[in-house]
């Protein structure tokens, strides 16, 4: 599926996040993903959080479930206090009796479980993740036991796809699990790629608008971009400030308010220049611990709105003495009429 068939298909009003658009990244690694799942052996994920692990997974199974064909799926998220009685009533959920003591999905339907997180539960006193315990014998003799009858039930056409933080939970996982799965390298995107994805969902949102408006959407996407990576670089993660981290789950909430934007607000650039300089301070201005944190933030947007939106006089907002309010908010016109102004 290419961009332009992701864009006739996106519905802006809904999140970024049921979207997955192409790009040389995704394409690469759902490719070899599928290559994997065909001959029945499991990918699992690694990487930062924010790294779109979630999103290329899903992006295949919803491809792969379209035709409805072949496959059906189930997506599992683990947290800390899954253990092996939960995870087995979720597996068991889209699995029917067969012959014996069979159980597999409906008709000939292969079932892939997607577990996000999976390193998530807690360690016992005995240093085991009972859950991961579950899928691992699942995995080895594609059984697992009734808990009320204590006899066997084996657990046919199934699949499993997994994704993981190597820097949260428990950090690893049993290595006997591990051997089941084809390990694969998640990097955070290249700034291609990023620029790619938020341009066709901008694009798509702001087609209809005036066109000095749609002027705005290549530079409002270089600003943002550029504005990240100095918060990246500038506000680094300490004991203090823990939260100081910054992905692309922040990038995608700026352009997720971005798309709130609607033809009788936004009718000047001007306007939206506005609603893109309170994005910005919305998602990373609000993370800010202190004033001196704050005051530096506001003094390198307000240099990037200048460098990007040279027209646009934003001076009043970033003045330090008595600064105009820059509020965007649902209820500006009514409750119920949900106009972001």
């Amino acid at each position: 599926m290419t961009t332009s068939d992701i864009q006739n298909q996106i519905d802006t009003s809904k999140a970024i996040s049921n979207y997955t658009v192409p790009t040389v990244d995704t394409i690469g690694t759902q490719f070899l993903m599928k290559k994997f799942l065909t001959v029945n052996h499991s990918p699992l994920l690694i990487g930062a959080a924010g790294c779109g692990k979630t999103q290329i997974t899903k992006g295949l199974l919803n491809d792969l479930t379209s035709t409805g064909e072949e496959y059906l799926q189930q997506a599992i998220n683990f947290n800390y206090y899954t253990d092996s009685l939960l995870l087995q009533q979720i597996l068991e959920q889209n699995l029917e009796k067969k012959a014996g003591r069979t159980y597999a999905p409906l008709g000939k339907y292969k079932l892939i479980y997607f577990i996000d997180d999976l390193n998530m539960p807690m360690l016992d006193n005995f240093e085991t993740q009972s859950a991961i315990a579950l899928v691992r014998q699942h995995k080895d003799y594609e059984h697992w036991y009734d808990r009320s009858k204590l006899t066997l039930k084996d657990i046919k056409n199934t699949l499993y796809v997994a994704a993981m933080n190597p820097t949260a939970g428990s950090f690893v996982v049993n290595p006997r699990l591990q051997r089941h799965f084809w390990l694969c390298a998640i990097q955070f995107p290249e700034q291609s790629s990023l620029n790619i994805i938020f341009s066709t969902f901008l694009q798509k949102h702001f087609h209809k608008f005036k066109n000095t408006v749609q002027e705005l959407v290549a530079p409002v996407i270089k600003s943002t971009l550029s504005v990240h990576n100095d918060v990246g670089t500038n506000y680094k993660k300490t004991a203090t400030n823990f939260h100081y981290e910054f992905n692309v789950r922040h990038l995608t909430n700026v352009f997720q308010g971005l798309l709130q934007a609607r033809l009788d607000v936004i009718k000047e650039p001007d306007n939206l220049v506005r609603l893109w300089n309170h994005e910005i301070e919305r998602i990373y201005g609000d993370r800010l611990v202190n004033a001196e944190d704050l005051k530096k933030f506001r003094a390198n947007t307000f240099d990037s709105s200048k460098k990007a939106f040279p027209r646009t006089n934003m001076q009043n907002y970033y003045r330090d003495k008595d600064p105009e309010p820059l509020v965007f908010a649902n209820f500006v016109a009514s409750l119920d009429d949900k106009l972001y102004d």
